[in-house]
């Protein structure tokens, strides 16, 4: 982030007094488009803007070679957006060089959020290359959501296009961008096959008509892979005796000491038998699956190999033979055996225990460990677990802004929940964000909860219910508006509080809810 400063006795003459001029800041971002959307062309189509509009950039945000497609990573959105709502920016405009730049996200509502975001706090955004005017006109909302799909759609149909690009090169034998596997190295190749040099990690290619293969190495590496093999294959050890023989020699996975899926992922990988598999996981914007094997990209013999395929093949059948097709009925005898031999259970326990799977595969079968349990009748904890408390927390919250919505709407008033998580808008002007604290049992003491205030307030009003372990039933209800100013980790106890606590505890929400029917709290502030 750059910050801009001009002294006004520094001026030319003939030149404005930026202390006279409106205050903005610029967001520019550039991924690996074109060159007319480099961040000098933006920045320079932004300056011719804002002298046109008597505007001065005072702050910049800069996003260079990142996606519009998330705002994860997006470092220089992301600090705008925080600034914005901290209430700290000093500016009141924020320049963009047009709707693309501010984002290609698949869902268009998400790029009009992060906009609204802005016109809540009072800034405004606009979009210097844009043919039409950002002034929230009917006309300018229509061309905004129209040019947002299209910005969109533009990224899916070039993800495909890519994708096909990419599938077509795999399919040729030349390796697709990321890091080689163990055992192996990037050879840079040009368009004849010819080899250039060794990539080391860190660098890539630089002319795009140059290509990419794997190439066996370093030798340290490939002595381990073929002594894993033929401890395997030839000498018949099981596969925990070789991870113990590997970690005791100190033959690690780089710097990784090895684990039984580690090795059943160097014994199963076709790449070490000189195939390469291509697509094994599809990705989206949020998430990404891995495939069935009938329906990946394999090409034959595309790099050198270091294990002949007939010793690859070998090892394949005896892991398939050893690792038989997990039936549920027989994980959870394994389950309950592991419980009566050792007296309770825990994930510790079960991924150390070889008669039965991991916990991994407990949770794909059955959604859970907790649930496999549940089977096998071993009593739980309540609602002390991790994710239990996450889940319950939840559900109070939203019990909670369902109940304030209700309320308001009741006395004639109006009430949304916004696109952020556990926020409001009641009377179409003032935010509130619900949250609840969960107390600590202490042996011999009273409860304590610890109220997170933040440094900067999420709303116009923070509203903190207190949960009374154990039952986790709401204790009371705190209610912060943004201009009391309390800030930071406050404790808070059943009695003898800090005095300018009590001013903000309430019982229930009663009178927070019909003061919304009397008058508007921002007409307060």
């Amino acid at each position: 982030m750059t910050h801009f400063a001009v002294n006004p006795r520094d001026k030319k003459a003939g030149e404005k007094d930026i202390t006279a001029l409106g205050r903005a800041a610029q967001y520019v971002r550039m991924s690996t488009e074109h060159q007319e959307y480099s961040i000098a062309n933006q920045s320079a189509a932004i300056a011719l803007y804002a002298a046109a509009h008597d505007l001065g950039i005072v702050q910049s945000f800069v996003d260079a070679g990142k996606t519009g497609t998330t705002i994860r990573h997006r470092r220089g959105l992301q600090e705008l957006i925080r600034t914005v709502e901290s209430g700290a920016a000093d500016f009141d405009h924020i320049l963009v060089y047009d709707v693309s730049r501010w984002g290609r996200f698949p869902d268009s509502d998400e790029s009009a959020y992060y906009e609204y975001l802005c016109k809540r706090a009072g800034i405004s955004v606009r979009y210097c290359a844009e043919q039409f005017e950002n002034d929230n006109s009917p006309t300018s909302n229509l061309l905004k959501a129209l040019k947002r799909t299209m910005a969109g759609e533009f990224s899916r149909e070039l993800g495909v296009k890519v994708s096909v690009g990419q599938r077509r090169l795999a399919s040729m034998g030349f390796w697709q961008g990321g890091g080689a596997p163990f055992g192996m190295m990037r050879q840079l190749v040009d368009q004849n096959r010819n080899p250039k040099r060794i990539l080391k990690i860190g660098q890539w290619k630089s002319i795009s008509r140059d290509r990419v293969l794997l190439t066996p190495g370093p030798p340290e590496a490939v002595a381990t892979i073929r002594l894993a093999f033929d401890y395997y294959t030839k000498e018949r050890k099981s596969r925990h005796q070789i991870i113990e023989i590997l970690n005791i020699e100190k033959r690690f996975r780089g710097r990784t000491p090895w684990t039984l899926q580690r090795l059943n992922d160097l014994l199963m990988d076709p790449i070490y038998k000189g195939a390469y598999p291509y697509g094994k996981t599809e990705h989206t914007s949020h998430s990404s699956r891995r495939l069935n094997r009938d329906k990946w990209l394999v090409r034959e013999h595309a790099f050198p190999a270091i294990i002949s395929e007939k010793q690859w093949n070998q090892a394949r059948d005896r892991i398939r033979q050893e690792i038989n097709p997990l039936v549920d009925s027989d994980m959870l005898d394994g389950l309950r055996r592991l419980w009566k031999r050792k007296g309770h259970l825990n994930s510790h326990l079960i991924n150390a225990a070889r008669d039965i799977p991991s916990t991994v595969a407990y949770q794909r079968h059955f959604g859970g460990v907790n649930e496999a349990y549940k089977l096998i009748g071993y009593p739980l904890p309540k609602d002390y677990s991790f994710v239990n408390a996450i889940n319950l927390s939840r559900r109070i919250r939203s019990t909670i802004c369902d109940e304030i919505c209700k309320g308001v709407v009741s006395l004639g008033g109006t009430a949304e929940k916004l696109p952020a998580r556990n926020m409001l808008l009641l009377n179409r002007e003032v935010t509130v964000h619900v949250s609840v604290c969960k107390g600590w049992v202490r042996p011999k003491l009273t409860p304590l909860w610890r109220l997170l205030l933040g440094k900067v307030a999420p709303a116009d009003i923070l509203i903190i219910g207190r949960l009374l372990p154990p039952s986790s039933s709401v204790l009371d209800y705190f209610v912060f508006p943004a201009v009391s100013q309390l800030r930071g980790v406050w404790s808070a106890r059943t009695k003898d509080n800090d005095l300018i606590l009590d001013l903000y505890r309430s019982d229930d929400l009663r009178d927070f809810i019909e003061s919304f029917a009397r008058f508007s709290f921002r007409g307060l502030a």
